[in-house]
């Protein structure tokens, strides 16, 4: 089956060729002629990575009047990542078609920008609830002539509390229009939304209903020693540093303490969680996409949206708090037919949460092993001098605090610290020198650049 027995034409078809899409995936063969050829509501049940986006994207664009300088189309996403994603397909694949405009609107970013290019010819428009709410309120777009709206992720909305914002948008757009929710899996607030809001004639689809996880992914578990964990994953990471992945934290603070504590290592890593400014969330992506980073370090809430293609493998350093947030996390690998792998780290404690994931989730995870790194094993300490003390505000505690937020050190990692006026020094495993050397490279407190040495005699000079 080809996408021109589909029904898709020769322009879109032409774009697909240039962007070496030949073969539709299941949920296009099935979605795309229902679009094509019925209004009714759709329901698709489908795991994450399996082309649903080209599967509304392209049957839109081929009923979109061009002519017809408003909204027809509207695309709502749970994060401004998967909208940029979702109108860039937009584009690209209405390459050889008449002037089809998409917009991506979302927060983070300038609002008035957002009105300013909704001024222009716009056809689809894909958006964040709130930011669309904020637009809507503003007045700043009208959508009386929408023919379609789509909501992208509907399970992912619902987990990120959009419930309300859904229900609002939903409300306010006009009757028989033809909504279509796409989601991997079925929370009660998705049920809610299709009960609501769709015809009751609507249609489902479900590709591969019985499998709630790709089963390209193997899934692997390594048990950690109590006290080493990091450890276990810096030897796990050795034998893939040639490969990229995500691992998933549950906390900001666990995931750019990670981030640190694999500086330096054979591994590049960078955080991502909910501090960071919009614009270095850009450029942690920019970083990833491009192959500068290697392991991208994340929390579930900031992942969301998230698309980048040829992962090897997802680690789960927490597990998390959901099945299908399982679902999610490994979802990210495996996708467009490849394989790939998702290992989740665990004390033998937790065991039985990884039965509860192989029941739910009807999978099963192998066990598999790592041989400790040699400098990992070593705890001989050496003694590290740094240029500040008393005088910039520091004390044993403070001192020791700093070093575990600045650093990635652990409290434990940290003895015999003695602070003087504008001089400082303590004891950490040798292991961790690089690692220090790199975080705290740059810094400056109280007009003072930080400098760090090995050399007592030479810290007592104040010239290093």
């Amino acid at each position: 089956m080809t996408f021109s027995n589909l029904g898709i034409n020769e322009q879109i078809l032409q774009a697909l060729q240039e962007n070496k899409i030949s073969e539709p995936t299941d949920i296009q063969l099935q979605v795309i002629p229902h679009i094509l050829s019925h209004d009714t509501d759709l329901v698709a049940v489908a795991q994450t990575g399996t082309g649903k986006t080209a599967a509304f994207c392209l049957p839109i664009l081929q009923t979109i009047d061009y002519k017809l300088p408003k909204i027809q189309a509207l695309v709502l996403v749970p994060t401004r990542e998967l909208g940029q994603q979702v109108a860039r397909e937009f584009f690209l694949f209405s390459k050889h078609l008449p002037r089809v405009f998409a917009e991506a609107v979302y927060g983070g970013a300038p609002i008035d920008d957002q009105i300013q290019r909704l001024k222009r010819t716009t056809h689809v428009v894909v958006a964040t609830p709130g930011r669309l709410l904020d637009l809507l309120d503003r007045k700043a777009l009208n959508l009386q002539d929408l023919k379609y709206l789509v909501l992208d992720e509907a399970d992912e909305m619902m987990n990120m509390g959009f419930k309300s914002e859904i229900d609002n948008i939903l409300r306010s757009c006009k009757k028989g229009i033809t909504n279509m929710l796409f989601t991997a899996t079925m929370p009660a607030d998705v049920k809610l939304i299709i009960h609501d809001y769709l015809r009751p004639d609507y249609v489902e689809i479900q590709v591969n209903s019985e499998e709630f996880v790709n089963q390209k992914i193997e899934h692997q578990y390594l048990v950690y020693k109590q006290g080493e964990k990091l450890d276990y994953l810096k030897a796990y990471l050795h034998e893939r540093k040639d490969q990229r992945g995500i691992m998933f934290c549950r906390t900001k603070t666990a995931a750019k303490r990670l981030a640190k504590q694999l500086a330096g290592f054979v591994v590049v890593a960078d955080a991502l969680h909910g501090n960071l400014n919009q614009e270095m969330r850009d450029k942690v992506m920019r970083g990833f996409k491009k192959n500068r980073i290697n392991l991208l370090v994340a929390t579930d809430i900031a992942a969301r949206g998230i698309d980048v293609k040829d992962l090897d493998y997802i680690i789960h350093y927490h597990l998390p708090e959901k099945s299908e947030h399982y679902t999610h996390r490994s979802g990210r690998t495996a996708r467009a037919g490849k394989s790939g792998i998702s290992v989740c780290l665990v004390k033998t404690e937790d065991l039985p949460e990884l039965k509860t994931l192989e029941t739910d989730l009807n999978i099963r995870f192998a066990e598999i092993g790592v041989e400790l790194l040699p400098e990992t094993k070593s705890k001989v300490p050496i003694t590290m001098y740094m240029n500040m003390g008393f005088g910039q505000g520091f004390t044993k505690n403070s001192l020791a605090d700093f070093l575990v937020e600045e650093a990635g050190l652990s409290l434990s990692d940290i003895k015999n610290v003695v602070v003087q006026d504008n001089r400082s020094y303590f004891d950490v495993p040798a292991r961790f020198e690089e690692q220090i050397f790199i975080n705290l490279k740059g810094y400056k407190l109280a007009h003072r650049n930080l400098k760090l040495t090995l050399d007592a005699e030479r810290s007592k000079r104040n010239l290093y």
